[in-house]
C-alpha cells in the first residue's frame, strides 16, 4: 500500500506506468477496467466525480445493471492498492495526487510540447525511455482486449478523446 506520496509520475501513453516516489505501483491496480478507471480519475483529478460518471467512464452509456456493484469492488481495490488516503469519497470519488504529479498526456498537450523536451519528459528521463511500447489503459488496450475476446464493447469515448492526436507508429508520444 502506498501512503504519504511526495511525487508521482503517471504514464498513460504507451506502457502504462504509475511511479510513486521512485516505486512502480501499477501492478497493485486491479486489472484492465481498474486501470482504465484509474486513468479516468487521473485525467479528472482535482474534482469529485459522481458514481454515475464513473460508471459511464468504465462501462459506457449502456452500463449493465451489475456495473454498480463492479464499480464498488474496483474502487475498493483501488483504495487498497493506492491507499485510502488517496481515493476519497463513496458517492462522489476524488483521486488525490501530490502537486508535483507528472502526467504524460497533460505534458503532451501543453502548447509547443515536443517529445523528449524538458516540458514533456518526467524529470531525469528522456521521452523514449518513458514511452516504451506496452499495454495502455486507453482505446488501444480496449481494442486489443476486444480482439482477444475479453470484451465485445467499444472503448469508452473518453479514452479516445484523451488522445486526440495521431502519430506515426514509431514516433514518441501518445
Amino acid at each position: 500500500m502506498v501512503s504519504g506520496w511526495a511525487n508521482a509520475r503517471i504514464q498513460l501513453c504507451g506502457r502504462f506506468v504509475v511511479d510513486v516516489d521512485g516505486a512502480r505501483v501499477e501492478d497493485a491496480l486491479p486489472g484492465r477496467r481498474g486501470r482504465l478507471l484509474f486513468a479516468y480519475l487521473v485525467l479528472h483529478r482535482g474534482r469529485q466525480l459522481p458514481r454515475d460518471e464513473l460508471l459511464v467512464a468504465g462501462w459506457g452509456e449502456d452500463a449493465p445493471a451489475e456495473a454498480g456493484n463492479a464499480l464498488s469492488v474496483l474502487l475498493s481495490k483501488l483504495r487498497h492498492g493506492l491507499g485510502a488516503d488517496h481515493l476519497h469519497g463513496r458517492t462522489e470519488v476524488e483521486l488525490l495526487l501530490p502537486p508535483a504529479t507528472f502526467v504524460d498526456v497533460e505534458a503532451a498537450r501543453r502548447p509547443g510540447a515536443r517529445p523528449g523536451s524538458p516540458t514533456t519528459s518526467p524529470p531525469g528521463r528522456s521521452w523514449p525511455d518513458w514511452t516504451r511500447p506496452g499495454p495502455t489503459p486507453g482505446a488501444a488496450a480496449w481494442r486489443r482486449s476486444a480482439s482477444a475476446g475479453w470484451s465485445a464493447s467499444p472503448p469508452p469515448a473518453w479514452a479516445s478523446a484523451a488522445r486526440p492526436w495521431r502519430r506515426p507508429r514509431n514516433a514518441p508520444g501518445c
